[in-house]
């Protein structure tokens, strides 16, 4: 029980901190993938997170792009469990966030809503 505490508060904290750098995108990315077996708490956290950084207008758009990035590497790197957890949070994330907030995002070359998903 320990271990899960730790690992959610860990989760927090490295939600919190993601910058909109490749570096730190592509590097919270790959750490997730590298701990793909606890895929479900993780998506999770994400969903928790982006429901606080939207509520307190943060760096949400942050988690958007984590998120694009572990999908869209996750097969590559034979962790494809994160395309269906990811499937299952993605329609309630995208009711967080407002019409205007969805086209800019588009603009960047996600692929949510896409094949990808």
């Amino acid at each position: 029980h320990s271990s899960f505490s730790s690992l959610s508060s860990t989760l927090d904290r490295k939600f919190q901190n993601v910058s909109n750098t490749m570096d730190s995108i592509q590097g919270l990315s790959s750490w997730c993938i590298e701990n793909k077996k606890y895929h479900s708490l993780i998506v999770r956290h994400w969903m928790k997170c982006l429901r606080k950084c939207k509520c307190l207008n943060l760096r949400w758009l942050n988690l958007f792009y984590l998120a694009n990035d572990v999908i869209q590497n996750c097969k590559r790197k034979n962790a494809i469990v994160y395309r269906t957890a990811f499937a299952e949070v993605l329609p309630d994330a995208f009711v967080l966030v407002s019409r205007e907030d969805i086209v800019y995002l588009g603009g960047q070359g996600c692929v949510f809503g896409g094949a990808h998903c």
